[in-house]
């Protein structure tokens, strides 16, 4: 195929050629053109018009087939950014976009491998072109709504990537996969987060139990309402559910479901080791102790802090101020006074937590303390385990299969790949352009043809002459 894609250079290449040659005959002989005669000179052509025809014929089929075919071979890829996103210069994670990635050298070494291509990254790199459709725009960049984004690129490989053993198509296609799976792995929306493990929960004790799951379900909660904020009406297919129902059942789950779970737990005091874990318990309870009043006497800082400030010194202090809008008002500003009474209130909260759980963990270790289950009990808690972790797994398989949905219907897959088809109307145009210079050509030279044989006559005539006369002299030299 390369040598298809040499038809029209070499065809330009003796175009030029001919008008180099018509243009050298007509400085020899303008002299003696008959410019008054010219019609009825054109006239004599009559004999070589149907030769002329036939050659523009044949000119303009192997032009327009060396453009065809070769735009068939070698098209152009373009590639669409079809995600919000994209309208703002980003990622789908909010990261800047930069279109230099798509042929840096990380991406070119892995299109070599998987297309195992005799050629290294360097050189690759120079068979290949980005451009975007703005590129061919002239815009002023001093007028803001002038200021565009492009969402597409377009994607040259040039024809001499064949002398590496492979085509142009072949390299733009496995760059397309490559960057593609590179794409979604590094900036797409990562949802591995709801490939959850259960594992651990293997000897775990009930109450961690309880602590563990909430902390696998927050992952799939904190998860969903990004997207529910993007389509709230989005839907399963299958199912229906959409990410804010979905949502909703995580929170059931955790408030409800682990609720209900730990009741059942300190209701009956249940523990797999009961020594190991009162001792825990104690222990984190000491923790807990020094956390609180370490707390609580920061707390108390503060507000002594706040205490020996003048009652002047608090007052309201107002700035003027405009708004986005342009419009004039007094704003408050903070003083010392408001940045400790934050500090305070902060302290407190930690406190109170700490407080809390402290009183959990006393009354956890007090029922277990007591406690006289029968085996029969132990057995329900074991299967509510079960029943719980394969609830959750089955909201993390739905919401997986919902944000799958999502990107494949909303987001398109990301990427949306397309070559350029040859077109036959600008082939055509650009044929008929070409091979009417190439008529115009063959039709001067065929005009100019018996004068410039008259003319080369001429200068034979002018030759032999000399040659005669320079001869005749030096036969008189040789007699004197």
């Amino acid at each position: 195929m390369i040598m298809v894609s040499t038809i029209v250079p070499i065809l330009t290449l003796c175009l030029v050629l001919l008008y180099v040659v018509l243009f050298r005959r007509f400085l020899k002989i303008k002299s003696k053109l008959p410019f008054s005669g010219l019609k009825g000179k054109l006239g004599n052509l009559a004999g070589k018009r149907k030769k002329i025809v036939a050659l523009g014929i044949l000119f303009f089929l192997a032009f327009f087939a060396g453009q065809y075919l070769t735009g068939a071979w070698a098209p152009d890829m373009l590639m669409v950014f079809n995600y919000e996103e994209a309208a703002r210069g980003q990622n789908p994670n909010a990261t800047r976009f930069n279109e230099s990635h798509i042929l840096s050298e990380d991406i070119l070494e892995k299109v070599i491998n998987r297309g195992g291509f005799l050629i290294d990254a360097e050189k690759l790199s120079g068979f290949l072109t980005i451009s975007t459709p703005l590129d061919e725009e002239k815009l002023d960049v001093t007028q803001e709504s002038n200021l565009k984004i492009s969402t597409g690129c377009w994607i040259h490989c040039s024809k001499m990537v064949s002398l590496y053993q492979t085509d142009p198509q072949t390299v733009l296609n496995i760059l397309a996969d490559v960057y593609w799976e590179e794409f979604v792995r590094n900036y797409a929306e990562n949802d591995s987060i709801l490939d959850l493990s259960f594992d651990e929960l293997e000897g775990m004790e009930y109450l961690d139990v309880k602590d563990y799951l909430q902390m696998q379900a927050g992952k799939v909660k904190n998860y969903l309402p990004g997207y529910s904020t993007d389509s709230s009406s989005f839907r399963a297919k299958g199912s229906g559910e959409t990410f804010a129902s979905l949502n909703e059942k995580v929170e059931n789950y955790i408030d409800i479901e682990l609720e209900r779970y730990e009741s059942f737990i300190l209701e009956n005091g249940l523990a797999k080791n009961k020594e190991t874990y009162q001792s825990r318990m104690q222990y984190a309870n000491r923790l807990l102790d020094t956390s609180q009043k370490k707390d609580m006497a920061a707390h108390d800082v503060r507000i002594e802090t706040i205490g020996l400030y003048d009652a002047f010194m608090t007052h309201f202090v107002l700035i003027p101020t405009y708004d986005t809008e342009k419009e004039f008002y007094m704003s408050r500003t903070k003083v010392g006074v408001d940045y400790f009474a934050d500090e305070a209130k902060e302290f407190l909260e930690s406190a109170t937590k700490s407080m809390e759980k402290m009183e959990h963990n006393t009354y956890a270790n007090g029922q277990i303390g007591k406690s006289s289950a029968a085996l029969d009990v132990y057995e329900q808690a074991d299967r509510k385990i079960e029943e719980l972790t394969a609830e959750l797994k089955s909201l993390s398989v739905q919401s997986r299969e919902l944000c799958r949905e999502y990107v494949e219907e909303k987001r398109d897959g990301y990427i949306q790949v397309g070559f350029s088809s040859p077109g036959i109307t600008d082939a055509s145009v650009k044929s008929l352009f070409y091979t009417f210079l190439f008529v115009i050509a063959k039709i001067g030279i065929a005009f100019m043809e018996p004068l410039y044989r008259e003319y080369g006559s001429d200068q034979n005539k002018k030759r032999e002459k000399a040659s005669a006369k320079g001869r005749q002299k030096r036969k008189k030299g040789d007699m004197v």
